[in-house]
């Protein structure tokens, strides 16, 4: 049959192709034409091309609609009152749409059988004849290299010795392969087709391909897998399928691939994943789902991949995942999650995740946290958990997280934390809050988090900290806290006193007046991120004024009448040298102070 195909001219197969596929674009009347085309027919092989086409549309329910359609149309034409165009059914344009796809996978095979094919010489010596062809050879190394040639089809005039190693055919403009192109080719050990317009693949084109170990198909256009297109390939490591168009994949896709370490789907159209879509890589280390359409997952989806270290879901649409998804991956390190539609982190779905060191799951709509959460990782050392939907942490939460060193909460609806809600975190260094709507920081809240290191408060609701509130975190290398509404009384004179004993150790200062003079003299803020941008917002000519540089004569004075009932913590240590000894008077106490 394809040998009659070949006969005819490559004119009258276009023509035929974009004769049938505009009629996909029709109006109902117009199925009708496309039966009368086939009967009117008078070439045999042009006869032969498009009941091929009809053939590969049986599966669906294509004869019933044409015959509706063709019944509808006659009805139409005989009823002078119907003026406007009949619209489609919902299960009509589904029809439509899988008569599309199937029309467009027979034209995609039929290209892929009738494409040129290089020659593949089985003679060692043949690798001069190779280097005389358009591509590159390198008999020393056993590599041809094709890459970016730009071609649209195989170099016929190319020979191929069939003991080459490595093959780069990427960033050309292939749209399909012969499915004898890798012919004789058991040797090859790293094949590149990226970048190019495969629509298509042979299903025994890669099965001579016994040796192979890196297969690169990114950035192409691929939409479908055959069941049993990597059937055999055993010595199979890395498989990258990354930015095609496929939707789905078939069950026990990969049943033979049993030393794969790495699969790539990310940047695909993938919505649905069969429960066996994994069957068989046991000793998968690196799977990446990212950047796809999933909505949800099957609870036995991991079944097989025991050994899986790192797993990528970013990007997708999950909204909810099954509890015991995740209960065979016991050796995972990393789960990214980010940018889905979470609504919670339920007790049971991270349970069994004992090793995992790193858990991504920022930009999710998470506004509910079991306290129990976190209980099963205990090698935990990275959360990140921003732009969510968190206004509360509910306490015991960290109980179980000795290991965590970074904590990420960014972009929450945080407004208060208590004393004890970072109780188990004495190893975090870094912990990120800013963006909340933070407003109340209870005393002794950073008491459980003593080699705290780098801490960001800035954009939040914060107008002061309670005195002590800081002591606990002696060993601060970074803080932030501009972008807050800091107002700066005698309430501020803590955050003051604390942020110039840091700056005095930082600066490696220990008299009060050296410290003075250089906070009075620098102008260039950014030398010591401790007071940068702590801004106060009032009251009077305070406003716009750094904390860190006001005094508490600053601070306090003239505004004891609005501080009822607080006696103020003065930071003796660090004021300012040239305030005068005075008397102040508050509610008949009298705080007398002195200078050494």
């Amino acid at each position: 049959m394809f040998k009659i195909m070949r006969m005819r001219s490559c004119a009258m197969k276009d023509w035929l192709g974009n004769r049938i596929l505009s009629l996909m674009n029709f109006v109902p009347s117009m199925m009708c034409c496309l039966v009368r085309i086939v009967r009117d027919m008078t070439d045999l092989s042009s006869k032969i091309y498009c009941v091929i086409v009809f053939f590969s549309l049986c599966k669906t329910n294509t004869y019933s609609f044409v015959s509706h359609m063709c019944t509808a149309s006659m009805r139409i034409s005989t009823d002078t009152e119907y003026s406007s165009t009949p619209t489609l059914s919902e299960e009509s344009m589904s029809i439509l749409e899988e008569m599309k796809n199937r029309l467009s996978s027979f034209e995609r095979r039929l290209r892929a059988v009738e494409h040129p094919v290089w020659r593949i010489s089985l003679k060692e010596e043949d690798w001069e004849i190779c280097a005389k062809g358009p591509c590159k050879c390198v008999p020393e190394m056993k590599s041809v290299s094709c890459w970016r040639y730009n071609f649209l089809d195989l170099p016929p005039t190319q020979l191929v010795p069939a003991d080459v190693l490595r093959l780069d055919l990427g960033s050309n403009r292939l749209s399909a392969l012969h499915r004898d192109t890798f012919k004789n080719m058991t040797q090859l050990h790293h094949l590149d087709l990226s970048s190019n317009l495969i629509e298509h693949l042979a299903p025994s084109l890669l099965l001579p391909l016994h040796g192979i170990a890196n297969v690169r198909l990114s950035n192409n256009l691929l939409k479908e897998m055959q069941r049993n297109q990597f059937y055999g390939l055993r010595n199979l490591r890395i498989l990258d399928l990354s930015s095609n168009k496929l939707r789905t994949l078939p069950e026990n896709l990969f049943l033979s691939n049993d030393h794969l370490v790495l699969l790539d789907l990310s940047s695909n159209r993938i919505s649905l994943l069969p429960p066996g879509a994994f069957y068989g890589l046991g000793n998968l280390d690196e799977l990446l789902l990212g950047g796809n359409r999933l909505v949800g997952l099957p609870v036995s989806i991991f079944r097989d991949t025991i050994n899986l270290k790192h797993l990528a879901l970013e990007e997708n649409r999950l909204k909810e995942l099954p509890n015991s998804i995740f209960k065979d991956l016991a050796s995972l390190k990393e789960l990214n999650m980010r940018n889905n539609r979470l609504t919670e982190l339920s007790k049971g779905l991270l349970l069994t995740l004992a090793q995992l060191e790193i858990l991504e799951i920022s930009s999710n709509r998470i506004s509910h946290i079991d306290a129990k959460a976190l209980h099963g990782m205990s090698a935990l050392r990275e959360l990140r958990i921003g732009h969510n939907h968190i206004k509360y942490l509910p306490p015991g939460l960290f109980n179980n997280s000795m290991s965590l060193e970074r904590l990420i909460l960014y972009g929450n609806r945080i407004e208060i934390l208590v004393r004890g809600v970072f109780r188990g975190l004495f190893n975090l260094t870094s912990l990120f809050l800013q963006s909340n709507r933070l407003r109340i920081l209870q005393s002794g809240v950073f008491d459980d988090t003593p080699n705290l290191r780098k801490l960001q408060l800035e954009s939040n609701d914060l107008s002061f900290l309670p005195a002590g509130s800081m002591d606990a975190i002696f060993t601060i290398q970074q803080v932030r806290l501009s972008q807050n509404p800091w107002h700066c009384d005698c309430r501020a004179s803590y955050v003051a006193s604390w942020l110039r004993k840091r700056f005095a150790s930082f600066a490696n200062l220990t008299n009060p007046l050296q410290i003075q003079r250089v906070l009075i003299m620098t102008d260039n803020w950014s030398i010591w991120e401790f007071g940068a941008g702590a801004t106060c917002r009032g009251p009077g000519i305070l406003g716009g004024q750094s904390l860190l540089r006001l005094t508490f004569h600053e601070l306090c004075e003239g505004q004891w009448a609005s501080m009822k009932g607080i006696i103020p913590r003065l930071p003796l240590d660090v004021i300012a040298p040239s305030i005068t000894p005075q008397v102040v008077r508050k509610d008949m106490i009298l705080v007398r102070i002195t200078l050494d």
